[in-house]
């Protein structure tokens, strides 16, 4: 039997693909390092760390109040399940269910920040993985999307990929009042990425048996882009920080992959993508001496990218725009130890109208919920640890490109993180609005001069630098 290709159904496939990494926000993580991330990624308007800081304002460094070097890393744990059914023959209805053996992620997030003593400017300096992990759907005959020759009426099989985002932040703040904080640097993205089918390209029948093959995308070396950010921190009264970042679209080189065909002749595969741009608006509060609240609102424009964005029927994926929420607490539990909570929603960034995305896209998890802890060492060091839980999102609906088949995709995702922090300088600081005696021992070994909450540090929305 000949194979009838169309674009759409290939490009619809080529969900399939993708990684199911991102806990949220689409192709995004919510927070890099274990202190962020507890806060659910709240940070645009108050940063906990370095990390933080540079994570979605670059005008938040500003606000860190200290110089710091801030190093997390985690491990992502997928686990992801892709069930489908059609009508065989004889009118008999096939039904199978497959785990994709996709295994742990890691994950990295660095982050620096220099404050200069008495200087209107900060700089910092973050390295992040944005987004990172695969799938690896192994062949199976009873799951008619995983097998030899499947629906679509080609070569399916095992389905692996791998798919990893990471950007680097050079940034500067400066402070044009005691309230007033802006922030812009230039971004630079890498893009690696592994795909076994490659399902965005047509597939080829070059030995002439009648079945489509579909080629690999695993020849390929990084893909590097850019863009840039900036944004603002204000301080509306002593304790309230509001907080405005804006990310442009991260244009990359055109992904080239270097394949063949059936009977081993070369092919050369390409696709054209970006990442979106990004509005993100928050606030934080500080509620007492002890308690901090924080919480975000952003905006993905995801429609506009190049093959996220782009419709189905031009070779794309068809991602829609999305709004995310984040709401994180720190509550500063003794001398030496504070802790948070934080959760984040996110709209689901694939439409209903592409029925193939909904079922087989990852980019699917709505509702993520963090916790962690931050423990003061020394003066100078804290470590974090934290943990995130991505609930178990599904999408079930029939195939439009194949008449009789149904499909069901879920997923679910936990995420262990650590952070280790390093204050050093003096920085501006940041007089807290109540001072409030600590036992710890400071710098200067007087226990009237140590920071309110030494976990915290001088990271108090509401303390303004000094004049």
């Amino acid at each position: 039997m000949r194979f009838g290709f169309r674009p759409a159904a290939a490009a619809a496939a080529a969900v399939l693909a993708l990684p199911a990494a991102a806990p949220a926000q689409g192709l995004y993580l919510p927070g890099g390092g274990a202190a962020h991330l507890s806060m659910g990624g709240a940070s645009t308007a108050t940063p906990v760390d370095a990390i933080g800081a540079l994570y979605w304002n670059p005008a938040a460094i500003g606000r860190l109040g200290r110089s710091e070097v801030s190093v997390g890393g985690g491990v992502l744990f997928p686990d992801i399940n892709l069930d489908s059914s059609a009508v065989g023959p004889g009118g008999r209805r096939r039904f199978g269910s497959t785990r994709s053996d996709s295994d742990a992620a890691l994950l990295s997030s660095l982050g620096i920040v220099y404050q200069p003593d008495d200087a209107r400017m900060t700089f910092g300096l973050g390295l992040t993985t944005l987004g990172g992990g695969g799938v690896n759907f192994p062949g199976d005959l009873a799951n008619p999307l995983l097998s030899g020759i499947g629906p679509l009426g080609n070569v399916q099989g095992p389905i692996a990929s791998s798919l990893t985002f990471a950007q680097l932040t050079p940034t500067a703040a400066y402070r044009v009042t005691d309230r007033l904080v802006f922030g812009a640097g230039p971004t630079v993205s890498v893009a690696a990425t592994s795909f076994d089918p490659a399902f965005f390209a047509a597939p080829d029948d070059a030995n002439g048996d009648g079945i489509g093959t579909f080629p690999t995308g695993t020849h390929s070396r990084p893909f590097w882009g850019g863009g840039f950010r900036a944004g603002f921190v204000y301080s509306a009264t002593d304790r309230l920080d509001l907080g405005f970042g804006y990310t442009s679209p991260q244009w990359f080189e055109r992904w080239k992959y270097n394949a063949r065909d059936e009977l081993g002749r070369p092919r050369t595969l390409f696709l054209t993508a970006t990442l979106p741009a990004i509005y993100s608006l928050g606030a934080g509060y500080r509620a007492t001496d002890k308690l901090l609240l924080a919480a975000d609102v952003r905006f993905f424009d995801y429609g506009s990218t190049d093959l996220f964005g782009t419709r189905v029927r031009d070779g794309g994926l068809g991602y829609k725009g999305v709004f995310a929420a984040a709401a994180g607490a720190r509550y500063q539990a003794t001398d030496r130890a504070a802790v948070s909570l934080g959760y984040v929603y996110s709209d689901n960034p694939i439409p209903s109208v592409a029925t193939l995305f909904n079922v087989q896209g990852p980019a699917i998890t709505q509702h993520t919920a963090a916790a962690g802890v931050t423990v003061q060492l020394t003066d100078a060091i804290s470590t974090s640890a934290g943990y995130a839980l991505g609930f178990r999102n599904s999408l079930t609906g029939p195939v439009r490109e194949a008449t009789g088949v149904g499909a069901k995709f879920d997923i679910e995702t936990q995420q262990i993180t650590f952070t280790m922090q390093y204050k050093f300088g003096g920085g501006r600081g940041r007089k807290p609005v109540t001072p409030v005696e600590c036992d710890c021992p400071s710098a200067a070994g007087s226990a009237a001069s140590a920071p309110a909450d030494p976990a915290l540090g001088a990271n108090l929305p509401g303390q303004r630098a000094g004049g």
